[in-house]
């Protein structure tokens, strides 16, 4: 049965010209209608999993990438054209997998492109994750663990235990590290330092914007450590022990990458030699969501048991001992979050007759949320500071 009415096929398109007009009215209309539900059926993007990635995004993986011969901050040169690379224009956002130029995958945007013979060269500027991905949920839940890591440098004084350890998260070993005040060596530092992480990320983007993060970190940190000088000292010094790179975590064709650096150091005046030793074994778990253009954290949990052995100190003396790890989260390259954790113990020592010595444990750092991959315009920080607790003391009868 035809849509059409009969005296439709009856009318010349010379003759009865008001009626045929309106047919023609009518099949632009149908037509269009139709080309709007095709349109409304049709997705434009490339799916990878729980991702639909931007129709834009070219996607490069090992074969390409042995065809990258150079990587700079806002150019790169192939030197072919094979594969998707030929798919490259000067709207393209690159997606780039791992390799020896690029150990942290790599997200570009690309602005121009010049062709010589087989080389391209592509200009590029760095691209924000919105600007690949379209649609859907990124998930990251990873329990970070020694055997996952690689050392990328020490620190004389720093060993690295072994992995038939009971521990199983990072750990290093102190023999007598020292730490410096001004350039000079000041003191030294002895025991062990560790540290497990779980990470749990949740990102949701719609209409390529991040709609809702939710994201929470648990830290479990042994710290132990004793500071010994035979002589006066005074003023701060800090290093980092030993630094750690985690394999490549990969989600959905996005390239997340862990490291760690172990960092310990000392503020404060001793006015003579010194021995003091604490270990902290603490939990911290800290959490927060975004949403509507809003962060709302949940506050801080901590645990800690302690032990430590009686400071030898002389009067007229205040040392403050921090160690503890900073963590930072890449992606592509770009750090995404940064937790800085630091277990503290503090001496004082009064002058006189009667001079009472007392020590005080705490916990000290912060998470920091950066901008740059999400397009967020300025960090947002979660401090996880507790008040200095005393644990010990004594005064002289």
């Amino acid at each position: 049965m035809s849509i059409f009415p009969k005296w439709f096929y009856k009318c010349p398109f010379h003759e009865r010209k008001p009626a045929c007009n309106t047919v023609k009215v009518l099949l632009i209309v149908l037509i269009v209608f139709q080309a709007s539900c095709k349109k409304e059926e049709f997705s434009w993007g490339q799916k990878v999993g729980d991702l639909t990635y931007s129709g834009n995004v070219v996607f490069l993986g090992a074969s390409e990438l042995s065809m990258l011969d150079q990587v700079t901050d806002n150019q790169l040169v192939f030197n072919g054209t094979a594969g998707e690379i030929e798919k490259i224009t000067e709207t393209s956002i690159l997606v780039m997998g791992i390799s020896e130029k690029t150990p942290y995958g790599l997200l570009r945007k690309v602005t121009s492109l010049q062709k010589n013979g087989e080389e391209l060269v592509a200009s590029t500027t760095d691209a924000i994750l919105p600007d690949a991905v379209k649609d859907g949920t990124i998930t990251l839940r990873e329990t970070l663990l020694e055997r996952n890591f690689m050392l990328r440098s020490k620190t004389p004084g720093v060993l690295i235990n072994e992995s038939s350890k009971f521990f199983e998260g990072l750990a290093i070993t102190l023999e007598k590290l020292e730490l410096l005040s001004g350039g000079s060596p000041a003191a030294e530092v002895s025991g062990s330092m560790g540290l497990s992480a779980e990470l749990e990320i949740s990102m949701i983007i719609r209409s390529n914007e991040i709609e809702r993060i939710e994201m929470a970190v648990e830290l479990t940190r042994i710290d132990e450590l004793t500071i010994s000088a035979g002589h006066s000292f005074s003023g701060s010094g800090e290093v980092t022990a030993a630094e750690f790179v985690h394999r490549p975590v990969i989600i959905d064709s996005l390239v997340f990458v862990p490291e760690v650096s172990m960092i310990a150091g000392f503020e404060g005046l001793v006015s003579g030699s010194v021995n003091s030793g604490v270990r902290q074994d603490r939990v911290s778990s800290l959490s927060t969501r975004y949403e509507g253009g809003t962060w709302s954290d949940q506050p801080v949990a901590n645990t800690v048991l302690y032990d430590f052995l009686r400071p030898q100190v002389p009067g007229n003396s205040d040392l403050m001992v921090f160690s503890g790890p900073v963590l930072t989260l890449r992606l592509f390259g770009i750090p995404f979050l940064e937790t800085e954790a630091s277990s503290i113990f503090s001496i004082e020592q009064n002058e006189g007759p009667s001079a009472l010595w007392k020590l005080y444990i705490g916990n000290g750092g912060q998470s920091r949320i950066m901008p740059g991959i999400l397009g967020f315009t300025g960090d947002h920080t979660m401090n996880m500071n507790a008040q200095l607790s005393e644990i010990g003391n004594e005064g002289l009868e």
